[in-house]
Formats: structure tokens, C-alpha cells, sequence
């Protein structure tokens, strides 16, 4: 399923950036451009990376809160 609909970016593409170790928006956003246009996909996104990684593997990450 498109998640990010301005970059045309799946789910699929999403967790397999996340088992990558790409565990935060900020390293989604760099690696595949998910979340980087309009951001109407933002949530959907963290909620992906939630399925891969549990929040209390990257709760202490520092940054702004967007970036997780």
C-alpha cells in the first residue's frame, strides 16, 4: 500500500528501510524521501517503524520530537 503519496513510497518500502535500521523519521525521511513532502503521511510512518521497532529501542534517541 502507498503510504507517502507525494513520493510514491509503500509500506512494504517503509519496513524495509526500518530493518535496515532505519528506526526514526528522520533516517526514513533519508533514506527512501517517505514524509518529505505534504507530511499528511508522517504518522502512518512512525506507526510502521513502531511495528519494527519497539519505542523503547528508540526512546532515548536525541533530536526533536519530530524526528522520531
Amino acid at each position: 500500500m502507498i503510504v507517502c503519496l507525494c513520493k510514491g513510497v509503500s509500506s512494504r518500502t517503509i519496513l524495509d528501510e526500518a530493518r535496515r535500521g532505519a528506526c526514526t523519521l528522520k533516517q526514513i525521511r533519508q533514506s527512501c524521501q517517505a514524509g518529505t513532502g505534504c507530511g499528511a503521511c508522517v504518522q502512518q510512518i512512525r506507526q510502521l517503524i513502531e511495528t519494527v521497532t519497539p519505542r523503547h529501542e528508540h526512546h532515548n534517541t536525541p533530536g526533536p520530537a519530530d524526528d522520531r
